[in-house]
């Protein structure tokens, strides 16, 4: 009698006093998970094999997943520390990244396209910003304005990024294989001056999916940004 009591007693006060969702817990955990998607971005890169696309694909998912699971108990919470608004934009803006790590691998599967220092040059930068999220969203809790330097960081990388990704844009077609190709006195054919476009436009596809990811890294740090002045 006294247990069921017990069991009727508290229910009646979580009705009353709901339990409040660790939301940055759970941001914190979709950006460590973001990290590993990154590191096996990053090992594609080295080598291409199809086991670690297939890795990036089932890490994906399962980001996917971690989001829904964390949107369907801000939907169900009565109670949250920070705002609702701010919770959700956090949420979905790293899931984001997620979306356009995913592609950068199936474009560089798809197209053939092999890996350039560009590329690995981005991807490391979108991993010192993933990691700072991380480490930013673990500290927001107790330590609001230790956040800000860290969500500083990731939109640093973002600059770094997009840095990179117009210094290949310029390098595309200034290069000794461009020179060759466009030099009226060049034995060079058709088909190779074809070949040699295509290649271009291949690459900038994934320069570009990757200079989103950074883009939505940013948005996300710029989030952060915000909460870490109205909390800290």
């Amino acid at each position: 009698m006294r247990a069921g009591g017990r069991s009727w007693l508290t229910s009646i006060w979580r009705k009353v006093f709901p339990q409040v969702p660790d939301f940055q817990a759970s941001i914190a955990d979709q950006c460590r998970l973001l990290e590993v998607v990154l590191q096996v971005l990053a090992s594609f890169l080295e080598e291409p094999r199809a086991e670690r696309a297939q890795e990036a694909r089932r890490r994906v998912r399962q980001a996917h997943a971690l989001a829904r699971r964390n949107l369907d108990l801000l939907h169900r919470s009565f109670v949250t520390r920070i705002d609702r608004e701010d919770i959700y934009v956090l949420i979905t803006g790293v899931d984001h990244v997620f979306d356009y790590a995913a592609t950068s691998v199936r474009e560089l599967e798809l197209l053939d396209v092999a890996a350039d220092p560009w590329m690995k040059g981005m991807v490391a930068q979108l991993q010192a910003g993933a990691a700072a999220l991380t480490q930013a969203f673990e500290r927001f809790r107790d330590r609001p304005a230790e956040a800000e330097p860290l969500a500083a960081w990731a939109r640093r990388a973002e600059r770094e990024v997009e840095s990179l990704y117009r210094k290949a844009l310029a390098e595309m077609f200034a290069g000794e294989a461009y020179q060759a190709m466009t030099d009226p006195d060049a034995a060079s054919s058709g088909r190779a001056c074809v070949e040699f476009v295509i290649d271009r436009i291949k690459r900038r596809e994934v320069y570009r999916h990757l200079s989103n990811a950074a883009d939505r890294l940013a948005h996300v740090g710029e989030a952060l940004h915000d909460l870490s002045v109205k909390y800290g």
